[in-house]
């Protein structure tokens, strides 16, 4: 009987863990859901001929005129927006007190000048030593270049437009005090604009002045052939990037300084990078190993996941550039791949 209980058990036993065997076994084959894009046949690989930015609109000339003399504004009048032609006053501060001191000192000068004249006259007859011609003609030129600097306060009294532009920001308002070099006024001319825009250090180097580019602004739904005018030699501070502006016409004067803008820049016909085999995917598809190797998913013959090793190339606004290791109609793996290993059975949803 006691042979019977035991052999009993030993078959419950076994059964039981056959069965859990049996789970986990299915457990473990559950294909893993994944979306994958066909290499060479997808849309973020149709920028991989030139490279792509965004950035903003900047006026070609802009200044932020202020006084170079202190006192009240007691003229102001232009608003923000408005067209104001060249030679036009923008503002003017009380120069009750700078014009009363040019005068005073014009007359100090003209009171000089006679001096040095009647000095002068008993000089050439004789009558009065040298120096003293000389002293009179120094005390002359002295008060004349102080009332020359008098009058250039009062000149200073009056902000006039350098050139024919529009009112941005108004600093201040009519009553306030300003003070020499506090800017009062944004003004700009938007005959010209220029789109500024970031182009990582790897890129930096395929684009000089004179090249063309195309400006799309965002807001208007429309593009306009520009041309690269400035590139900075040294990156800013933050990122390894470099500032590039793409001057483009404004003749309809829709375009606003401060517009979003994506600035498209063609690629050099001797790019090195640019081969047949080479194709543009998403950054985070690209993953890294324990030996620091690059390498992507892709999907094999038997549906199962693939550990593919690749090699990078240039970094681009959508995507990176795989150089090595992949081939066009590869299927690769784009959600999903945190989850694979090599081997893991999958499940293509969504498949491009």
């Amino acid at each position: 009987m006691r042979k019977f209980h035991f052999i009993l058990l030993f078959y419950l036993a076994t059964l039981t863990l056959q069965s859990c065997k049996k789970e986990e076994k299915e457990r473990e084959i559950q294909p893993i859901e994944v979306r994958t894009l066909m290499v060479g046949n997808t849309s973020s690989e149709s920028s991989g001929g030139h490279f792509s930015a965004t950035g903003r609109i900047a006026a070609d000339k802009s200044v932020k005129l202020s006084f170079q003399v202190s006192g009240t504004i007691e003229k102001f009048p232009v608003s923000m927006g408005d067209f104001v032609q060249k030679g036009s006053l923008i503002a003017k501060i009380d120069g009750t007190a700078y014009q009363k001191q040019y005068e005073a000192r014009r007359a100090q000068a003209e009171m000089a000048k006679d001096n040095y004249n009647r000095v002068e006259e008993v000089y050439n007859k004789g009558s009065i030593a040298e120096v003293k011609m000389v002293e009179a003609r120094s005390n002359y030129k002295q008060a004349e270049a102080s009332a020359q600097a008098s009058y250039q306060n009062v000149k200073f009294t009056r902000i006039i437009a350098p050139f024919t532009g529009y009112i941005g920001e108004k600093m201040m308002e009519t009553g306030d005090l300003a003070s020499p070099g506090q800017p009062i006024v944004d003004f700009f001319d938007i005959d010209k604009l220029k789109a500024i825009i970031p182009i990582p250090d790897n890129q930096v180097n395929q684009y000089q002045t004179g090249d063309k580019a195309i400006v799309k602004i965002e807001v208007l739904d429309t593009e306009y052939e520009g041309e690269i005018t400035e590139i900075s030699v040294q990156s800013d501070s933050n990122t390894p990037s470099y500032t590039a502006k793409i001057t483009i016409n404004n003749d309809d004067k829709k375009i606003k300084p401060g517009m979003a803008c994506t600035v498209t820049l063609p690629e050099k016909e001797n790019a090195s990078e640019e081969t047949s085999n080479t194709f543009v995917v998403p950054v985070e598809t690209v993953s890294v190993t324990e030996k620091n190797e690059n390498f992507v998913y892709v999907v094999n013959n038997q549906n199962k996941a693939e550990r593919r090793i690749v090699k990078t190339g240039k970094l681009y606004n959508n995507g990176i550039a795989i150089t090595e290791g992949l081939q066009k109609g590869d299927q690769l793996i784009t959600s999903g791949y945190h989850k694979l290993t090599q081997d893991t059975p999958l499940t293509i949803i969504n498949k491009q």
